[in-house]
């Protein structure tokens, strides 16, 4: 595996939202209440991309449709929350003053 840097620790804040493309992936680095997530750019729902989306309350919203998925459990909000597949999450990888992930 190697190591793909794709932001600096000192550039995060909450509401930070990244899109990378890392060996033909999308993937979308965010920062929510001091934590760092990295999803797949893809909502669950109709695979519009969610780098458009906006991150409110622990979710990241969809533009396509309105659909917030939890950044903690990937789940969708609201009464799709048991029909939709849940976000897909990467394991953020620290090295250094850089975070990234290992693929």
């Amino acid at each position: 595996m190697a190591f793909y840097s794709l932001a600096n620790l000192v550039d995060l804040y909450d509401g930070f939202s990244a899109a990378h493309k890392v060996n033909g992936r999308p993937l979308l680095l965010i920062q929510d209440r001091g934590e760092v997530f990295l999803i797949e750019n893809r909502c669950p729902h109709m695979d519009a991309p969610l780098a458009s989306g906006r991150i409110s309350e622990g979710a990241i919203v969809c533009r396509a449709h309105g659909i917030g998925f939890d950044l903690r459990s990937g789940r969708a909000r609201g009464a799709l929350s048991d029909m939709l597949d849940c976000l897909r999450f990467f394991p953020v990888v620290y090295e250094g003053n850089k975070v990234g992930v290992e693929l």
